[in-house]
């Protein structure tokens, strides 16, 4: 199984750079043709190519190959997922990858000419390619299916072990492109209400609020969270890989967020936390550094939200850094 990162060695490392495109690759079409979806229970390849409508012999090269990596069981000619697989890529579990994955692996990092970026310096033609995939409007329906499954399921597990949460009744999402992500948190009570700002169509955030059935307890607000109000009485505020669009004026935006926020609020941060020379945590580096060569400030350094949590007010500041689907990131609970 493939291994990026300094827990092996180099030389390990050398040896499989080969395949990693094909690694990837392999593991994007099995989502895209939804694969995982028809192997919950044992299928010969023969008798899923004809369901499917497939070559029958690639059908098996296929299923054999994820086999090799593990994804797949193999008895008697037939083949299953493993336990893990049925758990994160099967259409309509609650923790399904499988929407979020293809999105970022196809569209959510930016093209990089290494070579040209280090010998020539900054290229205006990925620069501006990178702030076309910035515009999320453009993307929004695949953003939608982003945030679907594993993504909320892990964000309901850090809200629900926060001690406040039995006391939260408002929530604003802030940045929270589709909305899906808070719509999970207010819909996890029926006493809940909340908040969506964002930049996004407002067509779109409604969108995703009937989609959840949370009309009657949900609230569109469209704007720029650094120059509009972001509303009051809140109990808990998700700032959710957003901070990034406050660099320079972290500051400014936590303010904001203490103000709006009721005492005993709770502001919940998760952020990229990488280290102040660049060289941790290695996959927050490598998402980034695209930005980086093209001198974007892009991508939070460590405790740089904690720090100016505390500098604006705010009394109690609790980290864990955790292994997300998003990568390994710090995530700040910022207490009022």
């Amino acid at each position: 199984m493939f291994t990026i990162n300094k827990s092996v060695s180099v030389w390990e490392q050398l040896v499989q750079l080969p395949f990693l495109n094909l690694y990837s690759r392999l593991l994007n079409a099995a989502m895209e043709l939804d694969v995982f979806s028809q192997l919950c229970q044992p299928v010969t390849a023969e008798a899923l190519a004809v369901h499917m409508g497939w070559h029958k012999a690639n059908t098996e090269y296929l299923l054999s190959a994820l086999v090799s990596i593990g994804f797949l069981n193999k008895t008697d000619g037939t083949y299953q997922n493993t336990a893990e697989v049925d758990r994160y890529l099967v259409k309509g579990k609650d923790e399904y990858l499988g929407g979020f994955l293809p999105f970022y692996m196809q569209e959510g990092m930016a093209p990089m000419d290494v070579k040209l970026l280090v010998t020539k310096g900054p290229q205006s033609q990925q620069q501006e390619a990178m702030e076309q995939q910035l515009d999320f409007a453009s993307f929004a329906q695949r953003m939608r299916q982003a945030q679907e499954g594993y993504r909320q399921q892990e964000l309901l597990r850090i809200v629900r072990s926060l001690p406040e949460n039995d006391q939260i009744r408002r929530v604003l999402d802030l940045g929270g492109a589709t909305g899906l992500l808070g719509l999970a948190v207010i819909g996890d009570r029926p006493d809940r209400t909340g908040v969506l700002f964002d930049r996004f169509p407002p067509a779109v955030v409604e969108e995703s609020i009937s989609l959840m059935g949370l009309t009657d307890r949900t609230e569109v607000m469209c704007g720029n969270f650094m120059a509009d109000r972001i509303g009051e009485r809140y109990d808990l505020i998700l700032a959710l890989n957003v901070m990034l669009f406050a660099k320079g004026r972290m500051e400014e935006l936590l303010k904001k967020c203490y103000d709006a926020l009721n005492p005993g609020g709770v502001l919940l941060v998760i952020s990229e936390a990488i280290l102040p020379d660049h060289t941790g945590p290695w996959d927050m580096v490598m998402g980034y550094l695209p930005y980086y060569f093209q001198g974007m400030d892009m991508g939070v350094l460590k405790n740089e939200v904690s720090d100016a949590a505390v500098r604006v007010g705010f009394t109690k500041c609790e980290k864990r850094t955790e292994c997300l689907c998003s990568g390994t990131q710090d995530i700040d609970i910022i207490r009022k």
